[in-house]
């Protein structure tokens, strides 16, 4: 899959509460925000990217990455809220979404999901471990029926991907770029990763 098929959506809204209550992307390790790090992996996978956000707070911060803004057109949804206002802006036939709290997120993601995403057309990874329900890479047939069961009141991406009986693919291999920062020892072991590159 080539990158100008794709539009990346990076999923910012949450708020991190083990970390005191802070937007989590914004965090910064080795100088710079774990938004950056995320949005470095995905730029030569995407030919754009979208940073999807909870809330309108921050805007120059936000705009400040260089990346498309989306706010949450109904607050507090969660995840699957973002990812809806997402696809209704975005055109690209194919949307890749991920968390912004994951900085380790894999240079060849897009590559590892396209496969089963052209077969079925959606692809969910799995670490090996457990399914990564917001990491998807999905058409925009599969896209309108999510946003459908959004509207129907459906609130979370996992009771979608059940409901169409959708298959994990095996991401094993690339497990550790799934990991997010949710805790200060997380932050920490990613900050002490970045010190010693």
């Amino acid at each position: 899959m080539k990158p100008e098929e794709v539009t990346a959506i990076v999923l910012c809204g949450g708020r991190g509460r083990r970390l005191g209550d802070i937007e989590k992307p914004l965090v910064r390790a080795g100088g710079r925000a774990l938004i950056e790090f995320v949005i470095e992996r995905l730029r030569p996978q995407a030919s754009r990217i979208v940073l999807s956000l909870g809330a309108d707070r921050n805007q120059s911060v936000w705009r400040s990455f260089g990346c498309d803004l989306i706010v949450d057109a109904e607050p507090d949804q969660g995840p699957l809220g973002g990812l809806v206002s997402c696809i209704a802006e975005c055109s690209g036939e194919w949307l890749l979404s991920c968390p912004g709290d994951a900085p380790w997120t894999a240079p060849n993601l897009v590559e590892a999901l396209s496969k089963d995403a052209r077969a079925r057309g959606v692809a969910v990874a799995h670490d090996g471990k457990r399914r990564q329900n917001l990491t998807l890479l999905i058409g925009r047939e599969r896209a309108e029926s999510l946003a459908r069961f959004y509207a129907d009141g459906g609130r979370a991406v996992f009771r979608w991907l059940e409901a169409n009986a959708i298959p994990a693919t095996d991401l094993s291999e690339i497990a550790s770029s799934f990991v997010n920062i949710n805790t200060p020892a997380d932050l920490e072991k990613f900050r002490q990763s970045v010190a010693s590159d």
